[in-house]
């Protein structure tokens, strides 16, 4: 490993201190002040390294039920297959599609299928070249329920035909026009040649075979305790400076950090928001990004004093979210008022409408003919009942109780009473599904692919639209932004959903949690993570060994 010196650096302190030196008895002070500068400057240096090949990256993952990634659903074998296997493209650390196994693509005008050219230097680990086979046979295997249900299943729903237009091309098919047509094309594709025929069993077994096409190829797997990959000096990419990576099985997260604490690993995720312990540490950096992890207030529309518009309003303006954020979260969160990643070209940041305004919030509750009394500091109707609602959490995170006291009160300040009811994880799943509660604090891992029917439809009354929403325009918004034919209309489509979900507010949106990575100093290199992929940019990365 080579070091930058600070040759230059150096030369210039010689030359000032020889100027000053000419006279040393009049600038003997001159000089010791001068001194003390050079010694302070020479502390915040950084020195540079030149990337060189080697070293090994040792990480952590938390143990999973299978190593086949169709259909894995552990989050941290979910980042170290990114290592091994490719998609046909990928998102980058700001949620943009970049090419991965396809060089390009082209949508047809009615947005109803989408034709990809194929890389042609590709070669699986095993030296096998990548063919239009694999893509084909992965996607219906994708489709196929006979070896287990994919994590990518429901992603492909609208697939109806794929098929090779010439050797290196394919063209695949929808039922539909379907708005994110090429968001879907990120799962993994896998080798057919090592799966067909009398081979598929080998998809369920606990010796799955994991071979890809990335930039770091299986060396070793030692059956839950442990995975080395090595680099595939034969990569059509940049091929990575880091040479091995040595991968730990461990039971869970909070193991993770603790060995990451420990020393020995280089990377871990914080399970705690309060991760600027670890920049107090000089071996050890932090990077942060905005996660998909989105919390929120859900308003149950069976409740008649919720369907009205002006009390909903009313509390999205009662509550500071800012001092929220910067009081509970340490900062570590990011405002927004619809559930669309705010780094998804959708996302509308004009749409963000709701800060902290009590004047307006007791404006609009005078509007719904409320009137605040000052004695009881209750807002009170012609009947002298007061405004209040309950508000159901789960006991079971303490970051979301302390937020559930914090909104009792910001909306005690405009006289609305919350009375917080925190009962365990199954109580709280159960009232939610049986529509038993006024208010819900509750959180969504939303999904890389944005399609918020789920949430708002109607016809998921009763089911993931646990809030009993029914909105005749919302449903129209909602099938145009899934079948906008072209990126031009689906962006313009979830701008107007957006204006529609911060005019009804069906939710409050509180935010996006902010997440990060704690890496080793020795490890180099420009680090972009996100909630996708938080070894993006891993080819550039480096080890200090000195």
């Amino acid at each position: 490993m080579k070091a930058t010196k600070f040759l230059s650096i150096l030369l210039t302190i010689i030359l000032s201190l020889s100027i000053v030196a000419c006279d040393v008895g009049e600038n003997m002070n001159i000089i010791e002040e001068d001194m003390d500068i050079v010694e302070e400057d020479l502390d915040e240096i950084t020195q540079i390294y030149e990337p060189d090949d080697g070293g090994t990256l040792k990480l952590a993952v938390t143990r999973f039920s299978t190593l086949n990634p169709l259909y894995n659903k552990n989050y941290t074998l979910f980042q170290i297959h990114h290592l091994i296997y490719e998609g046909l493209v990928t998102f980058d650390e700001n949620m943009e599609i970049k090419p991965l196994l396809a060089t390009d693509w082209r949508k047809s005008e009615d947005g109803q299928s989408i034709q990809f050219t194929l890389r042609n230097d590709v070669k699986w680990h095993d030296d096998t070249p990548l063919t239009a086979e694999d893509i084909i046979f992965t996607i219906n295997l994708i489709k196929d329920n006979t070896y287990g249900t994919s994590v990518f299943q429901d992603s492909l729903k609208y697939i109806s035909d794929v098929r090779i237009v010439e050797n290196n091309i394919i063209n695949i098919t929808f039922s539909q026009p379907y708005s994110n047509a090429l968001e879907i094309m990120t799962f993994p594709i896998l080798p057919k040649h090592v799966f067909q025929g009398e081979n598929m069993n080998k998809l369920q077994s606990s010796n799955f075979p994991l071979i890809g096409t990335g930039p770091f190829k299986l060396e070793k797997y030692d059956n839950m305790r442990n995975i080395k990959l090595s680099r595939n000096d034969n990569y059509w990419g940049k091929v990575p400076y880091i040479s091995d990576i040595d991968i730990m099985i461990v039971p869970d997260a909070k193991t993770q950090l603790s060995v990451f604490e420990i020393g020995d690993i280089d990377l871990a995720q914080p399970t705690a928001i309060d991760w600027a312990k670890y920049t107090e540490k000089k071996n050890v950096n932090v990077y942060e990004y905005i996660s998909h992890n989105y919390e929120f207030l859900g308003f149950n529309f069976k409740r008649p004093l919720l369907n009205d518009k002006n009390i909903r309003k009313a509390i999205a303006y009662g509550i500071d979210r800012h001092k929220l954020i910067n009081n509970i979260y340490l900062g570590h969160a990011t405002t927004v008022d619809v559930p669309i990643h705010p780094l998804e070209s959708i996302y509308d940041v004009s749409q963000l409408t709701y800060g902290h305004n009590i004047d307006k919030a007791i404006e609009l509750l005078n509007n719904s003919g409320y009137t605040l009394n000052n004695e009881q500091k209750l807002m009170l109707n012609e009947n002298l009942q007061p405004l209040k609602f309950s508000l159901l959490i789960n006991d079971d995170n303490l970051l979301r109780e302390k937020v559930a006291f914090f909104i009792k009160e910001e909306l005690e300040n405009i006289g609305i009473e919350i009375e917080i009811e925190m009962v365990e994880w199954e109580e709280y799943n159960n009232r939610i599904n049986t529509g038993n509660f006024d208010i819900v604090l509750g959180g969504w891992n939303l999904s890389y692919v944005t399609d918020l029917s789920f949430a708002f439809h109607s016809s998921n009354i009763e089911g993931s639209n646990f809030i009993s929403y029914n909105n005749e325009k919302m449903d129209d918004l909602l099938h145009r932004a899934i079948n906008a034919p072209n990126d031009i209309t689906k962006e313009s489509v979830y701008s107007q959903l957006q204006k529609h979900i911060v005019e009804e507010l069906p939710y409050m949106s509180l935010f996006f949690k902010n997440a990060s990575i704690v890496v080793r100093d020795k490890v180099k290199g420009e680090f972009k993570p996100s909630n996708y992929n938080l070894f993006y940019g891993i080819e550039d990365w480096f080890i200090n060994t000195k």
